[in-house]
């Protein structure tokens, strides 16, 4: 799962720029995009996971197979065009592949955002072959030492070689990188370091103030001077790239984000592992549980629960108390 902004990364042609225009839920009959957290297990225990996974940190109660399957059916019979397979680290899912082969195999336009420790060249074979949309990767630094400081028990130089082993198998490749005060200054060559594997695109914007970050603050924060410099070099990258890898960066903070939100919510979905589905990353709030209700039910509550007056209550408060981000985790029913 991304790390910034409030709102997980969308195809390119919904993104967000400071002046946001993501396409908005409206009244479609379904979501244009679902991002499924697949699982809460990890391999890496990162600095600012906003979804606090890692070894051991599965769901207890994470969806079985033949849940998984019924809201995989439920997606896609409903004409849902975009999905993303994140965690955790979705390649860690028992299921991962036969996952990945029924999406492909029924039309969905499916996106893996992974740590790349797991991609093979037997996997991104399979992934190619399987036609998944793209593969994005987490970077988050381009040296081993600013690398490993963010990615616990991160291996930098597998995850150069699996994005090697994308380009030679052909796999549309991604890059999602979180500044902190210690990578902040890499941003020039995590850019150059995406267009020499041939990635599309490259993602990058304020890192949030939620999951481990709470914790962890003090090690991450850029000051507003770093990412001035950050955003004018991708400015100078955007163009230097242009018609080759697009670089896309949100400079919204947190709260900016979820003030825009709450007038303009996406139309996307974000599932849990165990089949919870929440109106946006960076708040506490489900309004539904697919274990239960139909992909339908839970949209048509979706559009409703962003007008919850607890909603907009709860993203005032952070003006006053950044802090309440730390419930992230303690989820409120609507």
């Amino acid at each position: 799962m991304s790390q910034i902004t409030g709102v997980t990364p969308l195809p390119a042609s919904l993104i967000p720029q400071k002046t946001p225009a993501m396409t908005t839920s409206g009244t479609l009959r379904s979501p244009l995009y679902v991002a499924w957290q697949v699982t809460n297990e990890c391999n890496l225990a990162c600095l600012h996971c906003i979804e606090e996974s890692g070894p051991g940190k599965a769901f207890p109660d994470e969806l079985s197979k033949e849940q998984t399957f019924d809201v995989l059916a439920q997606i896609i019979d409903n004409d849902v065009p975009y999905m993303s397979f994140s965690g955790g680290e979705p390649m860690a899912h028992p299921h991962f592949f036969e996952m990945v082969e029924y999406a492909c195999t029924r039309g969905a336009q499916l996106k893996i955002e992974t740590n790349g420790h797991y991609l093979t060249p037997e996997a991104c074979a399979r992934l190619k072959e399987l036609g998944v949309k793209a593969v994005q990767v987490s970077l988050d630094g381009v040296t081993p030492e600013s690398f490993r400081r963010m990615r616990v028990r991160g291996n930098f130089e597998l995850v150069i070689e699996g994005l090697h082993n994308l380009q030679a198998a052909r796999v549309p490749i991604e890059i999602n990188y979180s500044p902190t005060g210690f990578n902040a200054h890499e941003i020039g060559r995590a850019v150059d370091l995406a267009a020499e594997v041939g990635a599309e695109s490259f993602y990058t914007g304020r890192t949030m103030y939620t999951g481990n970050a709470v914790k962890t603050w003090a090690k991450l924060n850029p000051t507003e001077e770093q990412y001035e410099v950050l955003f004018d070099t991708l400015r100078e990258k955007a163009l230097e790239y242009e018609g080759r890898t697009r670089v896309h960066f949100h400079e919204m903070g947190l709260l900016e984000e979820l003030r825009y939100r709450l007038h303009n919510p996406a139309a996307l979905l974000i599932v849990l592992p165990n089949g919870l589905v929440k109106l946006i990353n960076a708040l506490p709030f489900v309004c539904g549980d697919l274990r239960r209700q139909s992909l339908l039910e839970i949209w048509a509550n979706f559009q409703r629960c962003w007008q919850d007056p607890r909603v907009a209550e709860f993203v005032e408060a952070l003006e006053r108390d950044p802090n309440a981000t730390s419930l992230l985790h303690q989820w409120i029913f609507l």
